[in-house]
C-alpha cells in the first residue's frame, strides 16, 4: 500500500543540507541568468533558452536527493520556486525560461518536484530521480525532434499542435532513462532486483503512459502530469513482483484497447481517446475487474445510448457543447473524480472508497441518461429552478422522462458494482439506495448549475441560445450569462463532486 511519508518533514535538517541547498539554489539561479543573457546577447529563440533552463534544473534534481539527507530545504526551494515563477511569469521576468507562448509550465515544473518529495522522499527517492529524469530529458527531447523534423507529421488533441516524430521521440527517450534507472540507477538497491525482460516491460509501461500525458498536454501541463503519473505507475511496478504486476500491465493493455476501440467505434475523438487510456490504466491496472466493471458499465451503456435515435439527437447539435464523441474535457469531468478516489484507496486502503466510487459513477451515468434519453420526451422541459416551459436542449431544462432515465441510470451503475463489494461486507437495502439517490440528486445538481451559473451564448445570426462560441457558418457567438470557466464540463464535475457529498451524508444517516 502506498502511504504519503509525511513524517520525515519533522525530523531534524542537518546543516549541510542547508549549505548543500545552497549550492542547488545559487546553480539554478545562474542558469536561469546565463539563459536570459544568451537570449538578449546571442538573441537565441525564447523556446531554445527555456529548454536549456529545463534540462540543466532536471539535471540539478537529479543529484539532489543524494546530495540531502532532509526534504526539507528542498520542500522550501520547490514552494520558492514555485510562487517566484508564477509571479515572475506574470510580470514578465526572466523570459529566457518561459516558453514563447502562454505557459504555465515553469510554474508547474517546481510543483511537480514538490508533490514528489511530500510522496516519495521517504523510502522512494529512485521514483524522484527517474521521474524528473523523464520530465528533463524525454520531454527535451520530444520538443527537440519535433520542432528538427522538415516535414513531421502533425497532430492536435486540444490546443497545441504536437508531432508524430515527437510523440516517438518521447516514448522512446521516456523508456530509455526507465530501462537505464532500472539497471544501473542510484537507490535502486532498495527495490526487488528485477530481470532484464521485466525492466524492458516496466519501461515500456512507463514510456507508454508519460507519452500519453505529453501528448495530452496544454499549456505546459505536461511539467505536472508526466512526471505525476511517470511515478504513480513505476512505484508499483518496482515495488511488486513480476507475478503481481500482471494486473498492472494487463489493465494498461486493456486500457488501450477499450480507447482505440471506441475511438475506431466514433464513441471518442483523439484527445478523448488518449484520456480515456489514461483513466483505464490508473483505474483497470491498480483497481482490477472490481473497479473496471462498473466503469465499463457506464461507459459502454452510455456510449450505446448516445448512437441511438442519432437522426433525433442531431436537431441538438447546435445547442448542446459537444457532440456524441466524447473528448478529453468529458472524459475528465465524468471519470475524473472516480480515478482520483481509486488513487486514494491505493494510497489510504480505506475500503469505504469503493462506495463513494460507486456514488461517482452512478452520477456520471444518472446525468448522462438524463440528457441522452430525456431528449425523446414528447413534453416541452421545464427549467428546473421556475418550472417554467423551455425550449429542447436548454440547459437546466427537465423531463419526466430524463429525470426516470436518470435513476435508472444510477441504478444500474450501483448494481454493477455489488458482486464486487467486499467479502464480509453487509449490503443493506439503504446502503444501496443510498448510492443510487446520491448519483441521482447529483444529476439535480447538473441541471441547477446549467440553469443558473453555466456560461450561454447566442447566436447572433439565429438568434439561438446554445452552448458554443461558434454557431451558424462559424459566426462568434457572443455570452448572456453564466459564467465563462463554468462550462458544461465543469458543471458535469461539480456534479460528480456533490455526488460525493451526498453519498457522506446519507452514510452519515443510516449508521
Amino acid at each position: 500500500m502506498l502511504k504519503a511519508p509525511w513524517a520525515h518533514l519533522q525530523q531534524p535538517v542537518p546543516a549541510s543540507d542547508w549549505w548543500n541547498l545552497g549550492l542547488l539554489f545559487v546553480g539554478i539561479l545562474l542558469f536561469i541568468v546565463i539563459a536570459e543573457f544568451i537570449r538578449k546577447t546571442l538573441r537565441w529563440p525564447q523556446e531554445h533558452t527555456r529548454k536549456l533552463v529545463h534540462i540543466a534544473v532536471g539535471l540539478l534534481m537529479f543529484f539532489a536527493p543524494m546530495l540531502l539527507h532532509s526534504a526539507v530545504p528542498l520542500v522550501a526551494m520547490s514552494i520558492f520556486f514555485t510562487i517566484s515563477n508564477y509571479v515572475g511569469m506574470k510580470k514578465g521576468w526572466f523570459k529566457g525560461m518561459e516558453s514563447d507562448r502562454p505557459s504555465l509550465g515553469t510554474t508547474l515544473y517546481p510543483l511537480a518536484f514538490l508533490i514528489l518529495l511530500l510522496f516519495f522522499w521517504e523510502h522512494d527517492k529512485f521514483i524522484i530521480i527517474t521521474a524528473m529524469m523523464i520530465l528533463a530529458l524525454g520531454d527535451a527531447i520530444a520538443a527537440f525532434v519535433g520542432e528538427s523534423v522538415s516535414h513531421p507529421h502533425r497532430y492536435r488533441l486540444i490546443d497545441e499542435p504536437k508531432s508524430l516524430e515527437g510523440s516517438a521521440a518521447m516514448f522512446v527517450s521516456s523508456a530509455l532513462i526507465v530501462l537505464g534507472m532500472l539497471l544501473w540507477g542510484p537507490f535502486r538497491s532498495a527495490y526487488p532486483p528485477v530481470d532484464l525482460a521485466s525492466a524492458v516491460t516496466y519501461a515500456v509501461l512507463v514510456g507508454l503512459v508519460a507519452t500519453a500525458a505529453e501528448a495530452l498536454s496544454f499549456r505546459g501541463s505536461d511539467n505536472i502530469t508526466v512526471p505525476l503519473f511517470s511515478a504513480i505507475i513505476l512505484r508499483d511496478l518496482v515495488t511488486h513482483s513480476p507475478q503481481d504486476n500482471a494486473q498492472l500491465i494487463i489493465g494498461t493493455i486493456l486500457a488501450l484497447l477499450v480507447a482505440y476501440g471506441a475511438y475506431k467505434a466514433k464513441a471518442l475523438n483523439p484527445s478523448g481517446m488518449v484520456a480515456t487510456f489514461l483513466v483505464g490504466t490508473i483505474i483497470f491496472g491498480f483497481g482490477g475487474w472490481k473497479w473496471a466493471v462498473p466503469i465499463l458499465t457506464f461507459f459502454v451503456l452510455s456510449s450505446f445510448l448516445s448512437k441511438v435515435g442519432s437522426h433525433i439527437k442531431q436537431r441538438f447539435d447546435l445547442v448542446f457543447e459537444k457532440n456524441s464523441q466524447r473528448d478529453y474535457g468529458q472524459v475528465i469531468a465524468n471519470g475524473g473524480v472516480a480515478t482520483a478516489l481509486m488513487l486514494w484507496f491505493k494510497f489510504t486502503g480505506n475500503p469505504n472508497t469503493y462506495a463513494f466510487y460507486l456514488a461517482a459513477l452512478a452520477a456520471a451515468t444518472a446525468d448522462t441518461w438524463a440528457t441522452e434519453i430525456g431528449v425523446f420526451s414528447p413534453f416541452k422541459p421545464r427549467a428546473i429552478h421556475t418550472f417554467k416551459p423551455v425550449e429542447p436542449g436548454t440547459s437546466g431544462g427537465v423531463t419526466l422522462l430524463g429525470l426516470s432515465g436518470s435513476f435508472m441510470g444510477a441504478a444500474i451503475l450501483t448494481v454493477s458494482g455489488l458482486p464486487f463489494v467486499a467479502s464480509g461486507t453487509i449490503i443493506t437495502f439503504p446502503w444501496v439506495l443510498t448510492i443510487i439517490v446520491a448519483g441521482f440528486l447529483s444529476s439535480i445538481v447538473d441541471s441547477l448549475l446549467g440553469a443558473t451559473v453555466q456560461i450561454q451564448y447566442q447566436c447572433p445570426v439565429c438568434q439561438k441560445i446554445t452552448e458554443k462560441t461558434v454557431h451558424c457558418n462559424g459566426t462568434s457567438t457572443t455570452p448572456v450569462r453564466g459564467h465563462r470557466w463554468i462550462n458544461n464540463d465543469m458543471v458535469n464535475f461539480l456534479s460528480t463532486v456533490s455526488a460525493i457529498i451526498f453519498a457522506g451524508i446519507g452514510f452519515a444517516l443510516i449508521r
